[in-house]
């Protein structure tokens, strides 16, 4: 098949994908029928252009891991749903959860939400990888990852979630802190600390943050090593997935879709944050995972 020809069969399949995610997206927000959203003509006007172009997204950074796994079939099928619905709507909701005296948000619609994410990604996963070509085995064998120690894992995933606590905070002064309307939002004024004394006081007055976002950190490794391991790929490669599927997931619905329980300058501040953050987690995260000989 000529380049022309491979090129054009790729383009078509992605568009397919995208439209599978939209498809996802409907059918999912029909059948769990989140009712206790309240929109404006005008946020649902912009949520219903806002749906090709996250669609877009998140089909897109999601195609790439999926192209160059060395998973077929159901395993393929049972991966992307994990790392779909755990980097797009369970790792976003549990810290809904943590913060939701700031964004009073109702346990039935977070349970909504949650229900939501994970049938879009039972709709999706099956979708892509038939839309992808990834459904049947290749006739030649399948080379294996190189196995690695259970102690250097282990290394690697407290590293990394400590890691990942430190960019967490880092990004979430620099970056969302320094909007005066996120520090409204959640401290319920304007004013802004200097660096040091802001965290000294947030951990004297929230003991629970720290382990919260330690934990968060240990199960953003994971999820990592989950698309690391799916992928034949080279080092940069397999890192570069683990940075696109990350932000791209994370960011695009907050940035893009608007919401009744986040100013928009507010949910502004944090596309950002998380935008830029986690291409840094994920970048260095899915490099550290990727073990030299696989």
């Amino acid at each position: 098949m000529s380049h022309i020809k491979k090129a054009s069969l790729l383009l078509v399949r992605l568009t397919l994908a995208s439209m599978a995610m939209s498809l996802a997206y409907i059918l999912s927000t029909m059948v769990i029928g989140q009712t206790n959203t309240t929109m404006t003509p005008e946020e649902a006007s912009r949520a219903g252009q806002a749906l090709f172009l996250v669609s877009m997204i998140n089909a897109l950074v999601l195609s790439y891991p999926i192209l160059r796994s060395r998973l077929y079939g159901l395993k393929l099928i049972g991966t992307v749903i994990l790392v779909q619905f755990g980097v797009e709507t369970f790792m976003t909701q549990i810290e809904t959860l943590y913060f939701n005296r700031a964004v009073q948000m109702s346990m039935a619609m977070l349970v909504g939400i949650v229900a939501a994410g994970a049938l879009r990604a039972l709709i999706f996963a099956p979708l892509a990888v038939f839309i992808l070509g990834r459904m049947k085995k290749p006739v030649q064998p399948e080379e294996k990852n190189a196995a690695m120690r259970l102690s250097e894992w282990g290394k690697r995933l407290a590293a990394l979630a400590v890691f990942y606590v430190i960019v967490y905070f880092l990004f979430g002064y620099f970056v969302a802190w320094q909007w005066a309307e996120t520090r409204l939002f959640y401290s319920g004024t304007t004013a802004i600390k200097p660096f040091f004394t802001h965290f000294r006081d947030l951990f004297r007055t929230d003991l629970i943050i720290l382990p919260f976002q330690l934990l968060r950190g240990a199960l953003w490794t994971a999820l990592a090593i989950v698309i690391v391991r799916m992928m034949k790929a080279k080092r940069w490669e397999a890192s570069l997935a683990v940075a696109l599927t990350f932000a791209g997931l994370l960011s695009s619905g907050i940035g893009l879709f608007p919401n009744p329980y986040m100013p928009p300058l507010v949910r502004q501040s944090h596309f950002f944050e998380l935008l830029s953050s986690m291409l840094v987690f994920g970048g260095i995260a899915g490099w550290v995972v990727h073990s030299k000989e696989g």
